[in-house]
């Protein structure tokens, strides 16, 4: 049973697949903004407001939401992105209904005013602060972050997502009212679900109980980065340097990201890959180091990460170096891009088991204004990818220089940026 599609008045998109067999329904609500729709001063905007449509609505209490969650028995979350914003929950088919109706009051009548509200957003601030704080205790979530500086600059995609401590601090009630009513809105929203759910009841419950979201005005035109590819050091009493390095990457709508998700594969996204096995099998240098793609909607980033030993740390930039100049030099063989597309093949189809998957897979499809929602499709794709055009797009996204951040004991007086260079 292939996916459907139906555009509302309100310029909302509803779309869903059946599965066979499946007893429950995944279903979420998907707006496009995120932290990249920030600024330095408003920075962590978006993730108050995820938190704050579950701390009560015009019609129901903090208390009357979890309630009702855990009367349906499911897994509801929500979550905020650099450019996604999603409201989720997966239940059994008979409560699609009830649960609809609880994800539509949180995006339509969240963020109340009155007292209550305003004393449910400051405990909820200290939270989302304690959740900042986390950040600093742990060293791989924290070289992201420096790394995403180092690569995008001053671009809000260096923004975190979470926000800064200080601006999570100044911001006003009124000002996350306005910036909630501003950017939760029907226009281009994604209304997706997968699982036991049938699709033009989907979209007359969607008409009934989404109506009453403002339709509201699209995104205005995003401003693309220019990559700025620096050097950013943060010593910190660790026992480990955590590393991480950021080359060019490919767009999220972009016909090659999945050629990106192959070369990544058998870079360092596999225990076959190379960077798992020259640095770890081989050496014995670092116990964890794997590469990942960050897919934007007009750019993205290639990055790798590893945690080693301060005195092994120019040892382990000499072996990532001699792996990166070798796969851009056409090194990749066609055994092994054909093992990376068994692989790629293999787990998106057993992923895409799960009704969340196939849920978040629609959205993004739709999101990116991909008319063919099929995921077999898209694996097709990626079984016509040819070793030439790998080579190609290896040579391309890891020309250096490379973006690099370093948090540890280590010092930042090496020579400015050129110092910390990688070699090859």
């Amino acid at each position: 049973m292939r996916p459907k599609r139906t555009d509302l008045e309100s310029g909302a998109i509803v779309v869903s697949e059946p599965m066979l067999g499946a007893d429950s329904v995944s279903f979420g609500l998907y707006f496009p903004t995120g932290s990249r729709h920030e600024t330095l001063q408003n920075n962590g905007i978006s993730h108050f407001i995820e938190h704050m449509v579950f701390r009560g609505t015009l019609r129901r209490s903090a208390v009357d939401i979890n309630r009702e969650i855990d009367l349906l028995g499911g897994a509801s979350n929500a979550y905020t992105g650099k450019e996604t914003v999603c409201l989720y929950s997966r239940v059994l088919a008979e409560h699609l209904e009830r649960l609809i109706d609880l994800l539509a009051d949180l995006a339509t009548h969240g963020l109340p005013d009155g007292v209550e509200s305003e004393n449910e957003l400051e405990r909820e601030r200290e939270v989302i602060l304690s959740e900042i704080s986390a950040v600093e205790d742990s060293p791989e979530d924290l070289v992201g972050e420096l790394c995403d500086r180092a690569y995008f600059g001053e671009h809000p995609l260096a923004l975190p997502v979470a926000g800064s401590e200080r601006a999570v601090r100044s911001l006003k009630p009124a000002q996350i009212r306005h910036h909630f009513r501003q950017h939760i809105v029907a226009h281009d929203m994604v209304v997706a679900a997968a699982g036991r759910v049938e699709h033009d009841a989907l979209v007359s419950l969607a008409r009934r109980y989404l109506a009453e979201i403002p339709s509201g005005a699209p995104q205005p035109p995003l401003t693309a980065p220019g990559v700025e590819r620096q050097s950013r050091v943060l010593e910190r009493d660790l026992e480990q340097v955590h590393v991480c390095l950021s080359a060019s990457g490919v767009a999220r709508g972009e016909r090659r990201r999945r050629t990106g998700e192959l070369l990544s594969l058998i870079v360092g996204d596999s225990y076959s890959s190379r960077l798992f096995r020259e640095v770890r099998d081989r050496r014995g240098l670092a116990y964890s180091i794997y590469s990942s793609l960050a897919s934007y909607l007009d750019v993205g980033s290639f990055n790798i990460y590893f945690a080693v030993a301060p005195e092994k740390l120019d040892e382990v930039l000499a072996v990532v170096g001699g792996v990166l100049a070798d796969v851009r030099a056409g090194g990749i063989t066609a055994d092994e891009l054909e093992a990376a597309k068994l692989h790629l093949r293999t787990s998106s189809l057993l992923g895409h088991e799960a009704t969340g998957a196939r849920m978040g897979y629609l959205a993004e499809q739709v999101m990116l204004g991909d008319s063919d929602l099929s995921l077999e499709t898209e694996l097709e794709a990626v079984g016509r990818v040819g070793l030439k055009e790998l080579h190609e797009l290896a040579a391309e996204l890891l020309a250096p220089p490379l973006a690099l951040a370093l948090v540890g004991p280590v010092s930042g007086d090496r020579g400015g940026s050129a110092g910390w260079e990688i070699p090859g």
